[in-house]
């Protein structure tokens, strides 16, 4: 089916995978349309998460029949490295999560919802990255790799038609009733978003890396929701505005720039063609020193609490040039110590500020600021 697939032509190729999503799209909706209407499982992550299961059925499916079953075991450049590579997407959904983590202590409707529903919220989360990951960059992203040349020009194509189909599959929640300005906008953020985490999979070879990176990011963004229970998921996408916008272009469009920069696409050419990529020493020094920048602002920052995934980019980066460098690699002891002291420091400021937040909350609500 796969070769078949791949004899179309480009454009009606496009058109195939977008189609696919479509599927998706529909199963979800369908899955969750079914549970719905019992009362008993009428809470929206329980009907999101049977919906998500009954899309995954779908997507694992799709995958295998497609020929790209063995992606779930590569591990490419492992973990380590996978996570390093997309270190913008761990910094992105630990500061996330520290902003909502503050936000609802100021709050003081907030309640943390029963673990249960806790349990089901995460795994939806889980399941919605699991499902979005294996049908874009797993089927549609592979088959438009495939399809186009073994070129830097080719792999652009490929990550950028296969994000612009991921930033559309979000127009239809319209019809859940989110205005079209909110849904435009996370169309166009999930556009940008789509082409990090294709850099980031190229990159490490790893789709796990975006799986979990992507129910992460999800997680942090709507855990005053899911979490702390104030509104819905709904809720969460229709109070994006302009602001959102202004703020999140330049914020994933920047590191999809540097993670697709033409070395590497030229790397990612190479090792669709079996070139094996070994890392140099200067390689090692390289990702040293940025654990070093990234750990010093970790100190100087660290009181905010912000930080505490900078921090940890920084570690998960010395630890990666200590494996590339093992003999003699005083920047990577250095970058290791000056991370680790950023990540204490950060996780001291955002213990702090969680102490703080309600007496300045408190304080808020008796007009004193």
């Amino acid at each position: 089916m796969r070769q078949k697939l791949l004899n179309l032509p480009k454009p009606i190729l496009v058109i195939t995978g977008a189609v696919f999503v479509g599927v998706f799209l529909l199963l979800l909706n369908i899955g969750g349309r079914i549970v719905s209407g019992i009362p008993a499982l009428g809470q929206e992550y329980v009907v999101q998460c049977i919906g998500e299961l009954v899309a995954a059925v779908y997507t694992i499916a799709m995958l295998f029949l497609l020929g790209y079953g063995s992606i779930l075991k590569e591990k490419g450049t492992g973990f380590l490295k996978g996570f390093y590579v997309g270190g913008f997407m761990v910094g992105y959904c630990l500061f996330a999560a520290v902003a909502m983590l503050y936000v609802q202590q100021l709050e003081s409707t907030s309640t943390v919802q029963p673990v249960g529903m806790i349990c089901i919220y995460t795994l939806t989360m889980f399941l919605v990255g699991l499902n979005e990951e294996v049908i874009v960059r797993g089927v549609v992203l592979n088959l438009l790799l495939d399809r186009f040349t073994n070129s830097r020009k080719g792999v652009l194509w490929a990550i950028i038609l296969s994000s612009l189909i991921f930033g559309c599959c979000h127009i239809p929640n319209v019809m859940a009733g989110i205005p079209f300005k909110s849904v435009l906008i996370q169309t166009v953020q999930a556009t940008l978003m789509g082409i990090v985490f294709a850099a980031i999979y190229l990159r490490s070879g790893n789709i796990w890396i975006c799986i979990i990176a992507h129910a992460a990011v999800d997680f942090a963004g709507l855990m005053a929701s899911g979490v702390f229970g104030n509104g819905g998921m709904t809720d969460m996408i229709g109070n994006l505005s302009i602001v959102n916008l202004v703020v999140t272009v330049p914020l994933f469009l920047i590191p999809g720039i540097v993670l697709l920069r033409k070395n590497k696409l030229e790397e990612i050419v190479r090792k669709r063609v079996g070139e094996e990529i070994i890392p140099t020493q200067k390689e090692a020094d390289h990702t040293a020193i940025v654990s070093i920048v990234l750990g010093g602002i970790g100190i100087v920052l660290g009181i905010s609490g912000y930080t505490i995934g900078i921090s940890l980019v920084g570690l998960l980066g010395a630890i990666v040039s200590k494996k590339i460098k093992t003999q003699q690699n005083g920047l990577s002891m250095a970058a290791m110590i000056v991370s680790i002291v950023g990540l204490v420091i950060s996780i001291m400021g955002m213990i702090l500020m969680m102490i703080m937040m309600p007496m300045i909350g408190d304080a808020n609500s008796m007009g004193i600021f």
